[in-house]
């Protein structure tokens, strides 16, 4: 089977393909668009698949389509859909489904941060045409913090995510690349606040991370290629693992300085009964008029008596707990950080509540009692 095109037109690209013709006619139609795809990947233009604060995407065939880049500041690039697209979802929603350790931190006074590691989870579910057998664009994994203070996020004021993604691009004939793209925070900003800042600033520590980074990435890529030079396979996935697991903790250290004392920390150390002691109770107690929805991190906040709030996702998983100061619920509510509960929200949550309360008094009650202190007097 054959087919060649003709004179290209403007904006047009024309290809000459040759495809042995199974016997199979099904077979034959499956390699003749296999042959198409490779060969299309093969001429297309010098980084036409990159886009510095996007992913490229398989089902548009653009890193500039409306799915390539966040619509918000704390979204999170967590992987693409069968067909190619890419799927994005809040920082916080993130950090709840996949149960990360330290979440709380998030919700204390100053907001701590969280950092976490995906790799192979990114390109899971991809199919084969859509970016599964991609050569050209190939997405490695990425170390994710959040959410970054309000003065990292420009004129928004807003706490951001940032996703230091790692991809392999690579074209016929032209040496492989292991290269870095910033979501959620533009290099420029980095550049910027680095120049401005202390010179042992965060700022200052981020870009020379970053810049380790990418000198890493480059031997990385010079090895693989001398590897192929002599014949000999070379697999950079796992280097690339590793360099991202030692980045995880790096960010956490820039983000979040070791003395961060928190308010919520020293709720704890001083004993007593702690917001969390009182969840439930709260969260069934609680009127209507006390249900709110963080919409930037996209949770369910409950306000009880005495200053408490609970912190849900939309399942009544319980995120965190922590204290409002005098006025802070109504500073919120005017900033329009928090606003009433949507009704259609209201019935589902109280549900979820219910059952998850039950849940936890039957753990609770199913709990071995302790044991009696042995008797001491005389017989």
């Amino acid at each position: 089977m054959a087919t060649q095109g003709g004179a290209p037109a403007p904006g047009r690209l024309s290809l000459e393909i040759a495809v042995a013709s199974p016997a199979d006619s099904n077979a034959a139609a499956e390699a003749f668009l296999q042959a198409a795809r490779d060969a299309a990947e093969a001429a297309r233009p010098p980084d036409t698949v990159w886009r510095d604060g996007a992913v490229y995407c398989f089902q548009c065939g653009a890193p500039d389509c409306r799915h390539a880049e966040a619509a918000s500041a704390d979204a999170v690039f967590v992987g693409y859909a069968p067909t190619g697209k890419p799927e994005w979802r809040g920082f916080v929603e993130t950090c709840v489904a996949q149960r990360l350790p330290g979440v709380e931190r998030l919700f204390d006074r100053p907001p701590g941060v969280v950092a976490f590691v995906q790799r192979e989870a990114l390109t899971a579910e991809l199919l084969p045409g859509f970016g599964r057998d991609s050569v050209t664009y190939t997405v490695l994994g990425q170390a994710v913090v959040g959410l970054l203070p309000p003065r990292w996020a420009g004129d928004a004021g807003e706490r951001a995510a940032l996703s230091v993604l790692v991809v392999q691009t690579h074209r016929p004939g032209e040496p492989l690349q292991l290269r870095v793209n910033l979501l959620g925070l533009p290099s420029e900003a980095v550049l910027v606040a680095a120049a401005d800042g202390a010179p042992r600033g965060p700022a200052e520590r981020l870009r020379r991370l970053l810049s380790r980074l990418r000198a890493q990435l480059a031997n990385l890529a010079r090895r693989a290629e001398h590897e192929a030079d002599r014949g000999a396979a070379f697999d950079v996935a796992p280097a690339v693992g590793s360099l991202l697991g030692h980045l995880r903790g790096d960010l956490v250290r820039v983000f979040e300085p070791d003395e961060r004392r928190t308010r919520h920390a020293e709720d704890r150390a001083q004993g007593g009964e702690r917001p969390t002691d009182t969840v439930w109770r709260d969260a069934r107690h609680a009127g209507d008029e006390r249900l709110f929805w963080d919409a930037h991190r996209e949770t369910v906040v409950v306000a009880g008596p005495r200053g408490r709030a609970h912190v849900f996702n939309t399942a009544a998983l319980h995120v965190t707990s922590l204290r409002l100061e005098p006025g802070e619920l109504e500073r919120k509510l005017a900033q329009g950080r928090w606003r009433a509960l949507p009704a259609e929200r209201l019935a589902p949550f109280r549900a979820a509540v219910a059952a998850a309360a039950e849940r936890s008094a039957g753990v609770q009650s199913a709990a071995p009692a302790p044991a009696s202190p042995p008797r001491t007097g005389r017989r």
